[in-house]
């Protein structure tokens, strides 16, 4: 027996079977590695790796068998029985690395195609706000801030298209089931859970339902202590992952590094910080939100998250109040969280901002892209992106990446806003109302939304479906913007004692908005009654337009804007400086031209005034305003403006 079994062996070394089997199992080993890597981005079907393996497994014994009965000779392959005596084989190294070079060279020509010709269609996922079983009802500020934590980190993986938080959010505490959210949102599967916290003790349920049928992919429950929180965050991350039949690359689980901190006291002040963040910003929600970061980071000063929502902190407060100094401290609290988490597409995208509002196109630009190496899924960064093309006056680029944002996330409101503002910028009021009922079907019915297309709606010349948006806005959340546009549409219409109280209720709301100081100025020069405090209203306008462009001094709008305010109290050298400086930034605004006719009327300049007016029109401003337009009441018997108003040619 053991004689039989020696022949065997030396009969398979004669015939090269063993060396042929060593060659096949590490050139199969390097194929299946290659193949983990590419069939996700491939447009092959999902069994396809189980598939690949079961072939494999199948082609162990074909190829022990072939080995058996040819040889692989310098002549070729032969029939093992005519290689006695004739061609020499192949030795075994040689052999072996020929194996591995086939199967090398055809690995990388997978991987190549899988990176430079397909790009893997992405599953959408909706993360929808866990559910605070906690005995106190004030602790949902953590089951909230785990919401938001879990879906930052699902989207920092670049694997999944994730509907944007906000929009999710939306639906907290709806009764709507499963399927219809899903379809509501537009996403395929539908993260859900519960959280319950006691003392130092956590216990998270996480639950991810198919959109289609309710079906359960996945579910755990995790008993831990709070100082695990963020492991339990990674494990559900891989977790939503694995149930998608996702294999997460090797930069996605860097993405998965532990970002957050181990100390509860940090994290527990961290989450109450950035609750007062989601709240619509004002001074006293931010100077909370301040003091409480600020407390988490002086526990840990390397906790990054904190670090990120501190910068979202100060760019919030800077738009809100233009403040230079606050500018600063943006920027320093953007750096020190890229410094810890260099990955983090937040803090780009925060950063983008803050260089956008300040004027540093080159350096948004550079945010913005960086952003995108990162993750290509999300909407905000082709908004960010088309806000600076439309800096640049770089239009198409700008449309463009507007399209790219809502194609990306339909269900994303603020993708539909970001459209409607630019084609309302553009002059095409009726595609921006579009846009805008768009906007408000998605954020249901939002004031925000029923404000802007109000606005478009009016400058269209629908003045009844301006006046019900805007009645509509109003009913829902009095803001300044829809103050500001009813103020707006009773100005035009000569009725400036309503407009003026308007603009007084949006200045009450935003008292360092510098165009509602400038709008309640115009209302106040052509009341009867508070003509003598317009001048009051205008140097207010005035001196917080020049903060904003002591921080961008070559902002066209704020300019152009600042230089009528000048013009209205005689200030006529200032006026006409900004206002040149502004047409050499934006000659071709049809806003800069309009406020250069408005300047050059104010002091009596009439063919200069009509001039403008008529190069304004050629820039599709609405030619409808300007019999309707008090400052320019001087031009209204001038041949040229009667022409313009009509439509005729000379």
């Amino acid at each position: 027996m053991q004689h039989r079994i020696g022949n065997f062996f030396r009969e398979l070394r004669s015939r090269s079977v063993i060396r042929a089997l060593v060659a096949y199992t590490v050139a199969a080993w390097i194929l299946l590695q290659v193949a983990d890597i590419t069939f996700d981005r491939l447009p092959i079907p999902d069994n396809s790796m189980t598939i690949l393996i079961t072939l494999v497994i199948i082609g162990f014994p074909v190829a022990g068998i072939l080995a058996w009965a040819y040889e692989l000779t310098l002549r070729g392959i032969v029939r093992h029985e005519d290689t006695a005596g004739g061609a020499p084989r192949i030795a075994f190294l040689p052999f072996v690395s020929i194996a591995v070079a086939v199967a090398v060279g055809s690995g990388s020509l997978l991987y190549y195609v899988s990176q430079n010709f397909w790009e893997p269609s992405r599953r959408s996922i909706a993360v929808l706000p866990f559910t605070n079983h906690s005995a106190e009802t004030e602790t949902d500020y953590f089951s909230d801030g785990l919401t938001e934590e879990i879906q930052s980190l699902i989207v920092r993986l670049n694997e999944f298209r994730v509907v944007a938080l906000s929009t999710s959010s939306q639906l907290k505490d709806t009764v709507m089931d499963i399927a219809s959210i899903a379809h509501r949102l537009g996403a395929e599967v539908v993260l859900t859970g519960s959280v319950r916290r006691y003392r130092s003790q956590v216990s998270v349920t996480a639950r991810l339902i198919d959109g289609n049928d309710g079906s359960e992919l996945w579910s755990e429950n995790y008993d831990r202590e709070m100082s695990d929180i963020y492991g339990i965050q990674e494990d559900i991350a891989r977790h939503v992952a694995r149930a998608l039949h996702v294999v997460l690359p090797v930069s996605a689980e860097r993405r998965l590094k532990n970002l957050g901190t181990r100390n509860v006291a940090a994290y527990d002040a961290y989450l109450r910080g950035i609750d007062y963040l989601r709240l619509p910003p004002d001074e006293t929600s931010l100077l909370l939100a301040e003091g409480l970061l600020s407390e988490a980071l002086a526990i840990d000063p390397d906790f990054a998250n904190a670090h990120a929502a501190m910068c979202e902190k100060h760019l919030a407060g800077y738009k809100l109040s233009s403040d230079p100094g606050r500018f600063g401290q943006a920027e320093q609290a953007c750096r020190r969280a890229l410094e810890i988490d260099e990955d983090s597409v937040d803090v780009r995208l925060a950063l983008g901002g803050l260089y956008n509002a300040s004027g540093k196109y080159e350096n948004a630009i550079h945010e913005y892209e960086a952003a995108l190496d990162d993750n290509d899924n999300l909407a905000d960064i082709y908004i960010g992106l088309a806000q600076t093309w439309i800096a640049l006056d770089r239009n198409d680029e700008a449309e463009a990446n507007l399209r790219r944002a809502i194609e990306t996330d339909v269900s994303y409101w603020a993708s539909f806003n970001a459209m409607g503002n630019f084609l309302f910028d553009q002059g095409r009021f009726l595609e921006a109302a579009e846009f805008y009922q768009m906007f408000a079907n998605r954020a249901d019915d939002d004031a925000q939304a029923l404000n802007n297309l109000g606005a478009a709606y009016y400058l269209a010349g629908d003045f009844k479906g301006a006046a019900t948006a805007w009645d509509s806005s109003l009913d829902i959340r009095p803001t300044r913007s829809a103050y500001s546009n009813t103020g707006t549409m009773y100005y035009y219409v000569g009725d400036f004692e309503q407009a003026a109280d308007r603009f007084a209720m949006a200045v009450n709301l935003a008292p360092n908005d510098y165009q509602l100081w400038g709008n309640l100025g115009d209302a106040y020069s052509f009341s009867v009654a508070k003509e003598s405090v317009a001048d009051v209203a205008y140097k207010r306008a005035i001196e917080l337009g020049e903060k904003l462009l002591r921080i961008n001094a070559n902002d066209p709008e704020a300019l152009s804007e600042v230089a009528y305010y000048y013009s209205r109290i005689g200030k006529r050298e200032k006026a006409t400086e900004l206002i040149g400086k502004a047409r050499s930034q934006a000659p071709d605004d049809m806003y800069v031209s309009y406020r250069s006719a408005l300047i050059h009327a104010r002091f009596g300049e009439i063919a200069d005034a009509l001039t403008a007016l008529e190069h304004a029109i050629e820039l599709e401003y609405q030619r409808e305003l300007l019999p309707l337009d008090p400052v320019l009441a001087n031009l209204r018997d001038e041949e040229r403006f009667i022409r313009l108003v009509s439509n005729s040619s000379p």
